[in-house]
């Protein structure tokens, strides 16, 4: 527990196998002006190293993670808007789970605006594109959901030592937990 593991440990271990999991990284995208915006990502709001204190929040992406986190924070009476780039949020969800996180959404008020993609913040702005038309919302606090990527460091160190290797979850593609999970048990019954 807490410690980094390292190609020489793996290696004085003697593994008959190696599996790695060792998740993904929240991306960030460098959008113009965003170094003037107090924003923060959703993996930190989430995992409470992170807290808005506005009275609003502009979370921009629509997958689990940008919906959970304008859950969490309509739940605490923040005012959300939530934008999406593609038709459709929760396009990585299950249809149940779904269901009902956009129903308790719509409840608490949350505006979810689809096919409209950010091109621009300042202080006290988003500049979105939807439907070719520049739209502006006021913000006070930006919560960024835009995806992860894997963290491959060790698998790549360790790809040429002639261990059995096995890459799963985030690790190997970001996707969703219950795949990882999945992955593992695979893994599990072939070792």
């Amino acid at each position: 527990m807490s410690t980094q593991v390292t190609y020489q440990m793996v290696l004085s271990a003697h593994p008959d196998a190696v599996i790695i999991a060792t998740g993904g990284i929240p991306l960030t995208i460098p959008f113009p002006g965003l170094e003037e915006t107090r924003w923060f990502l959703a993996a930190d709001l989430l995992g409470g190293v992170e807290q808005v204190e506005t009275p609003t929040a502009f979370v921009i992406g629509g997958g689990l993670v940008g919906l959970e986190s304008a859950d969490y924070l309509a739940a605490r009476g923040v005012q959300i808007t939530l934008v999406e780039m593609l038709p459709e949020v929760g396009a990585d969800m299950d249809v149940l789970a779904k269901a009902m996180l956009l129903g308790r959404l719509k409840k608490q008020g949350v505006a979810i605006h689809t096919r409209t993609k950010v091109i621009g913040l300042t202080k006290d702005e988003a500049l979105v594109e939807q439907d070719e038309e520049t739209i502006r919302f006021p913000i006070k606090t930006v919560i960024m959901a835009v995806g992860v990527r894997p963290v491959r460091d060790l698998a790549g160190v360790l790809e040429y030592s002639g261990l059995e290797i096995h890459v799963i979850g985030d690790a190997f593609q970001p996707r969703k937990a219950l795949e990882a999970i999945w992955e593992g048990f695979e893994v599990g019954l072939k070792i």
